[in-house]
């Protein structure tokens, strides 16, 4: 099992600052150091500190507010999290709880019907990275993920393959920009083969596929397959609202 992986700059200060919160060391309702106390203290970027404050703020244990800094709202993060996304930086906390084995690294000419899933265009060549999550107790593979990365950043293939997913977060870092949407889609069907094979079951195994691409405002950051093997073992559970107050 590969235990050395890169992590994510801002995830770092981010598991450090919630460290110190839940420890105590900065007190509900008191203040964090300011942005640029922070940059001095870790020697990272305001982008990478704002970065770990806003995931602070998701996680409800900060409130962040204009001119006035970050205040301490809670020591411990909402509630538990079981498969259930609400907001893109949820999925982090799944990765987190599991491991990962890299399979492979590739160069793939992708097809009309690929393109149009991933947000590419056809005869683009994308680089393909494989491998599998791994419940951390037993080692067992819970999925085959597969990410496609555009070939505007395939010089960050690499680098990304010392990283654990989801990638996007890594790649975020790398470019200054900020992933403002994920768009999903979810199916059952047929395993192919090869994900068949790289998850020791047979042809045909019933999958519960996941594709996830995550977009910034200029561009497609990375696409991810998750092939999820046995769909009795894996639920996936979301939550929908009102935007606003029906027409009419």
């Amino acid at each position: 099992m590969e235990r050395e992986r890169r992590t994510v700059r801002y995830q770092e200060i981010l598991d450090t600052l919630r460290a110190r919160i839940g420890r105590g060391d900065y007190a509900v309702g008191g203040s964090l150091p300011s942005e640029a106390e922070l940059c001095r203290e870790f020697g990272a970027s305001r982008f990478t500190v704002r970065e770990a404050l806003r995931r602070l703020q998701n996680e409800g244990l900060v409130a962040r507010r204009q001119g006035a800094g970050s205040t301490v709202i809670r020591q411990s993060a909402r509630g538990a999290f079981v498969q259930s996304y609400g907001t893109i930086d949820q999925i982090l906390q799944f990765a987190r709880e599991t491991d990962y084995r890299r399979i492979s690294c590739t160069e793939e000419r992708i097809d009309a019907d690929l393109a149009a899933r991933i947000g590419g265009a056809e005869g683009e060549v994308w680089t393909c990275l494989r491998g599998l999550r791994l419940r951390r107790d037993t080692g067992e593979a819970l999925a085959l993920i597969e990410s496609y990365v555009p070939p505007a950043l395939r010089a960050h293939a690499a680098a990304i393959e010392k990283v654990k997913p989801p990638f996007y977060p890594f790649l975020e870092e790398a470019i200054g920009e900020r992933v403002t949407e994920m768009v999903q889609e979810v199916a059952a069907g047929e395993m192919p083969g090869d994900v068949a094979r790289a998850l020791g079951l047979e042809a045909g195994a019933i999958t519960l596929c996941i594709l996830r691409r995550y977009e910034t405002a200029q561009r497609v950051l990375i696409a991810s397959f998750n092939w999820h093997p046995d769909r009795d073992r894996f639920v996936y559970r979301s939550r929908l609202t009102q935007a606003g107050p029906p027409e009419g």
